[in-house]
């Protein structure tokens, strides 16, 4: 990164109030605290990678493979790969299916980003009404993702595969960007405005300077001009 990346954090800089003195210590306030995403079992990590060598060729085995996910983050993955490659009859039950298995997810953060993986293929395969309504419910779900680097990286997956099937479907992904996720408010946002300026740049050449002109003024949007060599 350039020294004028906004990804750099001074030293201490997140604690630069203490909230009282005693004696010769100074007590500084603590981050809050965020649970964090248990580690996946074994089964799963084998069961996703086993419905997906086992979609292309055999629909039921692939299912049985990817139900038996104890996860439901890798239940999702493994479900939407095998829709993927579904007779078009079993494509939206499978989404369904997957949508249902996406709310066991143990917070916010997994039940909005895992869906990813479900909408892309929901786009690919034409389920334009499963696509929409489950995508409205993740960008209504989205405000309660914590911390805000979280919320700014699953916004980011559903960005990422709404535009690679049809960039039309990501344009209520970004609004919802511009609404929740300040640029300057963590790393994970810094990233998710410059990954959206690069992929529209490089679909539409001169597309990511309307993606820098949207954003609030601050520190990244200034680096972004920088970088676009828009400033």
């Amino acid at each position: 990164m350039g020294l004028d990346s906004p990804f750099r954090i001074a030293p201490g800089a997140a604690f630069a109030n203490p909230v009282a003195v005693r004696g010769d210590e100074t007590i500084m306030p603590q981050p809050p605290q965020y649970p964090h995403a248990p580690s996946p079992s074994r089964a799963s990590l084998t069961g996703r990678m086993r419905a997906g060598q086992l979609a292309p060729t055999n629909t039921k085995a692939a299912l049985e493979a990817a139900r038996n996910c104890p996860d439901a983050w890798y239940r999702v993955q493994a479900l939407a790969s095998v829709a993927e490659h579904a007779h078009p009859r079993l494509v939206l039950p499978i989404l369904e299916e997957a949508a249902v298995e996406a709310l066991a997810c143990h917070d916010a953060y997994g039940r909005v980003a895992v869906m990813s993986w479900a909408l892309r293929v929901a786009l690919a395969q034409g389920c334009r009404g499963y696509a929409e309504r489950e995508l409205t419910r993740c960008l209504a779900l989205a405000v309660r993702v914590e911390p805000a680097a979280s919320q700014a990286y699953a916004l980011e997956t559903l960005w990422t595969a709404c535009f690679a099937i049809d960039p039309q479907h990501a344009r209520p992904v970004w609004n919802r960007i511009l609404e929740l996720c300040h640029p300057d408010r963590s790393w994970r946002a810094a990233r998710l405005y410059l990954h959206v300026a690069e992929l529209q740049d490089s679909r539409t050449p001169g597309a990511g300077a309307a993606v820098i002109r949207a954003m609030p003024p601050g520190k990244t949007r200034s680096w972004l001009e920088r970088r676009f060599r828009l400033a």
